[in-house]
């Protein structure tokens, strides 16, 4: 009977302890990530007291040595998780300034691209003769016409219909000796825009010629009061002048 009273005293102590009474450890993580777990609040810096996460020990059943390794282990896992979630950040991160750099790469070579083309015309050559695209802006009218690119002449040359097309307005007239030494008679003008490849001149000088004989190809001639002003490459394989960048000024007009 002794025997049992004892054990109805012991179980009844038992049933009175509250139910997972378990101690309680406190997290907080410092400037570095470093990850904190103690048991004691008054260890945690006041630094960090506003984050702190209050744990329940879960191995108050376990020898203290049992429940420090528990614990242990319990740390280890959580930095384990931690240092992947920043491993994973830190390739996220890697991933988006590849992509980045990739772009920026693209867009490089997309302007690089853009400017060879821009520096570039594209010429036709027909009977050893060069036919340049050129653009003539006057009085609000935009024609495109092709010049033969001629190094002796020494001003642009345009046929009377398209310096008709663009109402020209003749400022003087004259007589010029063409090759072969004969005389013809001509008209000097201006246009107020002349623009070839990334070259322009404003108020350009204009030749003016009335042509004669078969109809050909081309409105006239590209003289030097454009060509001496720039620098130019030919590619006859490829059909192309090649354009060295623009000065800061266009072209200027070669005094008469």
């Amino acid at each position: 009977m002794k025997s049992i009273a004892i054990s109805l005293l012991i179980l009844s102590w038992w049933m009175c302890l509250p139910p997972n009474s378990f101690s309680e450890f406190y997290k907080y993580v410092d400037e570095q990530g470093r990850v904190f777990y103690v048991d004691d609040l008054g260890k945690v810096p006041e630094a960090y007291q506003d984050q702190i996460h209050v744990y329940q020990e879960k191995y108050d059943n376990l020898s203290e040595q049992d429940r420090s390794q528990a614990l242990q282990r319990e740390r280890e896992q959580v930095e384990l998780q931690e240092q992947q979630r920043l491993l994973r950040l830190n390739e996220q991160l890697q991933e988006s300034q590849a992509a980045e750099e990739a772009e920026k790469r693209r867009k490089a070579e997309s302007a690089k691209q853009k400017l060879m083309e821009a520096m570039q015309t594209r010429v036709i050559v027909e009977d050893n003769r060069i036919l340049v695209p050129v653009t003539l802006v006057n009085n609000g009218i935009e024609l495109t016409v092709n010049l033969v690119l001629d190094t002796g002449a020494s001003q642009i040359v345009l046929h009377r219909d398209v310096a008709d097309q663009l109402n020209i307005i003749s400022l003087n007239k004259g007589l010029a000796q063409v090759a072969g030494g004969q005389n013809i008679h001509i008209e000097k003008g201006q246009v107020n825009y002349f623009k070839v490849g990334p070259h322009n001149m404003e108020k350009a000088t204009v030749l003016i010629i009335a042509h004669e004989g078969p109809s050909v190809s081309y409105s006239g001639l590209l003289g030097m009061n454009f060509l001496k002003n720039v620098q130019y490459t030919l590619d006859y394989q490829n059909q192309l002048i090649r354009w060295q960048p623009p000065e800061t000024d266009p072209p200027k007009e070669i005094e008469d």
